[in-house]
Parts: C-alpha cells; sequence; structure tokens
C-alpha cells in the first residue's frame, strides 16, 4: 500500500502563515471548495484544506466526511480516516453514504464486526442502494461468515433487477465469485455484458467461473473476448487452461500412466486456484 507523504515543510509553513493572517480569518470552506481539489487531484491539498476547515467549523459533518474521504480514499491512511468519518457521524448520524464510507474504512483496517455494523446502519438509512448490499456482504465474507455473505448477495439481486446498471451486475457477480458460486456469478456477469459487451474484464472474470464449474470451452470463449476487448489477465488465464487440458488429454491417451493422471488434476486445480485469485486480487 503506498502512503502519501505530507505537504513539504515550506508549503506547511506558508499554510500556517496563511491561516495566521488576518484575511484569512474571514475564510469561508465548503463542499465545493473540497471538490475542487478532487478534480485537481490534488489529495494531500484536500486533506489539508478540510483539516483546516474542520478547525474552522468543527460541528461541521461535511468538514469531517471530506476529511475521511482524503484520508480514506485518496491518502490510503484507513486510521485517520475512521476517526473523522466517526466525528462527521457523530455530528450527522443520518448520512448512508458516510455509514457506507465507515464500513469500507473498517474493512481495510480488518475491523470486521465494526464494518458490518456500519453497513447494516446505511442500509437502515437507505436500503435502495446495491453498493451497501455489497459491502455488507464483503465484510461477512472476509469474517468468514459465509452464509450470512450468501444471503446478503441474493438479497441484493432486487435491486440489480430494478437498477439494470453494468456496473452493478459486474460487481454483484464478484461477490458471488469471492464466495465461489459459479452459477450466480456467470448470471450476474452475463446480465453485465448483455448491458456493457465491450467490458474486458467482466469477460474475463466471467471465464474464470465458467472454468471454476468446470465449462473449460465456455471459459475459454468467454477469456477470448476478455483478450480481444483488451484485459490483461485474460490471456494469462487461457494459456494456463490450455496447459491444463493439454495434460487431461495426455493422460487420458496414456491411461496406465497413474504418476501423468495425477499431474493434469493438479494442474487443472492450481490453474483455477491462480485464475480466481487474480479475478479477486484485480484492482
Amino acid at each position: 500500500m503506498i502512503i502519501r507523504t505530507f505537504a513539504s515543510l515550506c508549503s506547511a509553513f506558508l499554510f500556517c502563515a496563511l491561516l495566521a493572517a488576518p484575511s484569512v480569518a474571514a475564510q469561508s470552506y465548503s463542499r465545493d471548495g473540497a471538490a475542487r481539489y478532487v478534480r485537481s487531484n490534488n489529495y494531500q491539498g484536500l486533506a489539508d484544506y478540510c483539516s483546516a476547515w474542520t478547525r474552522a467549523e468543527p460541528n461541521n459533518a461535511d468538514a469531517w466526511g471530506f476529511l475521511g474521504m482524503a484520508y480514506g480514499l485518496h491518502l490510503h491512511q484507513p486510521e485517520k480516516a475512521a476517526v473523522a468519518i466517526n466525528r462527521s457521524l457523530k455530528i450527522n448520524p443520518n448520512q448512508p453514504s458516510g455509514w457506507n464510507a465507515l464500513g469500507t474504512t473498517y474493512i481495510d483496517l480488518k475491523q470486521y464486526d465494526n464494518a458490518v455494523r456500519a453497513e447494516q446502519r446505511a442500509i437502515q438509512l437507505n436500503p435502495n442502494q446495491p453498493t451497501y448490499w455489497n459491502n455488507l456482504a464483503v465484510a461477512y465474507s472476509d469474517k468468514a461468515d459465509w452464509n450470512d455473505a450468501l444471503q446478503t448477495l441474493d438479497r441484493e439481486v432486487p435491486l440489480a433487477e430494478r437498477a439494470n446498471q453494468a456496473d452493478i451486475w459486474y460487481v454483484l457477480g464478484n461477490g458471488y465469485l469471492k464466495l465461489r458460486i459459479a452459477q450466480k456469478s456467470v448470471a450476474a456477469y452475463q446480465r453485465c455484458v448483455r448491458l456493457r459487451p465491450g467490458f474486458g474484464p467482466c469477460w474475463t472474470n466471467m471465464g474464470v467461473m465458467l472454468q471454476w464449474a468446470g465449462n473449460s470451452q465456455g471459459a475459454l470463449q468467454a477469456y477470448a473476448r476478455g483478450r480481444a476487448l483488451g484485459d490483461s489477465l485474460a490471456g494469462a488465464d487461457a494459456e494456463r487452461l490450455n496447459q491444463a487440458i493439454a495434460a487431461q488429454r495426455r493422460a487420458a491417451s496414456n491411461p496406465g500412466q497413474r504418476s501423468m493422471g495425477q499431474e493434469a488434476a493438479f494442474l487443472n486445480e492450481s490453474f483455477r486456484q491462480q485464475a480466481i485469485r487474480a479475478a479477486e486480487n484485480r484492482p
């Protein structure tokens, strides 16, 4: 994980000097002001701006919320993000997006029970947001509560049906992939590519789950689509699957060679695991 450094001493000195200047005493802060830093990808500047905002307006939920976003989403400092988001939610607890942000931050911190509680609160406030259900499923699966994770994803399906957006189906498919539920994962990916046929990673991940289910030809076809669309994982997955298929054919043509059969089975399982881990760890 890459942690960005704080501003240089020179910038910090200038920033503090400006805070002390009379002209800045009346400076106003706003969501639009914070958003300008986001649009310019100046995330340390965003953290500095929001830190000053919280000092100027310590009871402003937006100030703490944007500071949490800066630390969590952009600077990858989840400990600081959790502190800021909790401050925001203490001021205004009726923020479903804030509870969701806190939940994902706790997932990053591997505090899965806290993540579950935060995502449940987000869902209580807005039960119609598929992202919250998916993140709750992630929290459950990361703490090895497989049944709760599966039930949560199943409850997300009607929301995905209603929204009918490619990205939602893709994320849902990834949730089922994480649980190794091939049939439901493939069905979600199929809905995704129906809406967005040029989405290479979805074709590749579909291939992974078809391979997991034992459908080698279907997997190779999906990998071919993913590769043609420029997805970097598709070629490696297809090459490993072809190696496994070749090993199985050699073993089938030499039934007396038990070791060849064992090697083919080992390769097949090993390559299945490699493909699914690569899909799980996709950026």
